[in-house]
């Protein structure tokens, strides 16, 4: 059974040297894959829009993925602003993504509007959303291809 949890990773583009290390960085249980480049892929920093990027972004999407693990592993990159960087985890159970930001050296959830972790599964909701909101219904489906 799968369990996906996708990642982005946000910090100041004059971290060259974090985002050095962290494309090669080895995640653990990420299956000998990686962070991949999102804003630095494109020439001069271009990822959309006419200017060029004012950050840094990497992102993955890994299977298992301990986020515990993965915070402690960041937290020792070589950050020149670590009080700049912002990280997403959305986990295929979560209705949105969590952000998480270095706060004296350590990560801290930053609590969001309207959002409540489910107390045994610790899944990520909205208080003003259902839960099933993404479900599509079998027969709707089929309709909405026709």
């Amino acid at each position: 059974m799968s369990d996906f949890t996708d990642v982005l990773l946000l910090f100041n583009y004059l971290e060259d040297e974090a985002m050095e290390h962290l494309v090669e960085l080895d995640l653990p249980g990420a299956d000998g894959g990686g962070f991949r480049r999102v804003s630095a892929d494109h020439p001069l920093g271009h990822w959309g829009g006419r200017a060029g990027a004012e950050c840094h972004v990497v992102a993955g999407t890994f299977d298992h993925l301990n986020t515990v693990r993965l915070r402690r592993l960041l937290q020792t990159v070589p950050w020149k602003c670590p009080h700049g960087v912002q990280l997403l985890l959305h986990n295929e159970n979560d209705a949105i993504f969590s952000l998480w930001m270095l706060v004296d050296e350590r990560w801290v959830e930053v609590p969001l509007p309207r959002t409540v972790r489910h107390p045994s599964q610790g899944h990520l909701r909205r208080t003003d959303c259902p839960d099933d909101e993404f479900r599509l219904d079998p027969g709707e489906g089929a309709r909405a291809g026709s």
